[in-house]
């Protein structure tokens, strides 16, 4: 994958994982309790999925081009 979109994927996932802290505080604000346990469950799993798919791009890839 070309760096570039590698640093800009990785960019977009890493902000995504903030805007989804910053939405689990804000469900720390007065909600009823079926809406915060929703919301809160959603945006885990959202910046879980995030996080993971940030390092999943990072990670160091075996060249197999040796192989040939």
């Amino acid at each position: 994958m070309n760096r570039v979109l590698r640093l800009v994927l990785s960019l977009l996932l890493g902000a995504l994982a903030c805007f989804f802290i910053f939405g689990f505080m804000a469900t720390f604000e007065p909600l009823d309790q079926a809406s915060r346990m929703t919301w809160r469950a959603v945006y885990i799993v959202l910046c879980i999925a995030s996080v993971a798919g940030l390092f999943m791009l990072n990670m160091p890839r075996r060249d197999h081009s040796a192989d040939d």
